[in-house]
């Protein structure tokens, strides 16, 4: 049930990003970023008073260190994108399963097998493959830029596995998906004076998608990493490659290509092995 909680949270990142798309092509990104936070910020507010669960929790310093991490991996996510090409910068945040990987074992002090690592690698390679080999050119990075991409994929990582340690310490799905906003929107407000701009009424329909989806995206991942260890999970959101690409072709008419079709391949079958392998450990064959 893990996997497929990731993969509905996947499916839910890859119509985000699309939403993200549209109303980028008429408002800044920081604008995006607070509404998207506004939006799940109430939503998930109202979904604890309803369901009479404490607002703040019980493990404030982990569920805030959560929402600041989380917060500040998403704008240099966001800021990666904008000063990278959508390859390259996609590529360097997809490291984040190994740092997931990495942050799991010394933070949660989880077994990371060689087959996990081996699939992680895999992976990420389908990633290279379906995104037609980025880093081949003559171009060369700016060292900031590549500190910026990487760093987002860093504490993406470690932002993953702090799910993870609050849902070990019995805390509500509901409240660690309220930190996130609860530091985002505030850190956004920051930067909105000047940045400011009035949305058309189809760039508030994309903005509240934009919000629905984020929030299904939070809450179907943190159920995700609530069963499985961290570091399978992070493993199991490259579905949302694929997913993008196969979005691409759909609404934006991007083009099938045979690197689209091996990556995926590469992706699921590695996917397919660490469940199967979950399967092995279950029943106590290794």
């Amino acid at each position: 049930m893990g996997y497929l909680y990731i993969s509905l949270s996947a499916l839910s990142y890859c119509i985000m990003s699309i939403f993200v798309k549209l109303a980028g092509n008429e408002l800044m990104t920081i604008q995006i970023v607070f509404v998207r936070g506004l939006i799940t910020l109430i939503i998930t507010f109202f979904i604890l008073r309803y369901k009479r669960v404490t607002t703040f929790g019980h493990n404030r310093a982990v569920l805030m260190i959560r929402g600041l991490v989380g917060t500040v991996a998403l704008f240099l996510v966001y800021e990666s994108l904008q000063r990278l090409s959508l390859p390259e910068a996609t590529v360097i945040q997809y490291l984040y399963p190994i740092c997931t990987a990495l942050f799991a074992s010394l933070i949660i002090s989880e077994h990371i097998g060689k087959i996990l690592y081996l699939a992680i690698v895999v992976g990420l390679a389908g990633v290279y493959v379906i995104l037609d080999f980025p880093f081949l050119g003559s171009v060369i990075i700016p060292r900031l830029d590549a500190m910026i991409a990487l760093s987002g994929a860093f504490l993406t990582g470690l932002s993953y596995v702090m799910v993870k340690k609050a849902s070990q310490l019995r805390e509500s799905p509901y409240v660690i998906m309220f930190y996130f906003p609860l530091v985002t929107v505030p850190i956004s407000l920051l930067f909105l004076p000047g940045n400011w701009i009035v949305p058309s009424t189809s760039a508030w329909f994309y903005l509240i998608l934009v919000g629905i989806s984020s929030q299904l995206g939070q809450l179907f991942l943190t159920y995700g990493y609530e069963i499985l260890p961290a570091s399978r999970a992070a493993m199991t959101s490259y579905l949302q490659v694929p997913f993008s690409v196969i979005a691409g072709i759909i609404i934006f008419n991007d083009v099938i290509t045979i690197n689209f079709m091996i990556g995926t391949i590469m992706i699921l079958s590695t996917i397919i092995l660490i469940i199967k392998n979950d399967d092995v450990t279950v029943h106590g064959n290794p």
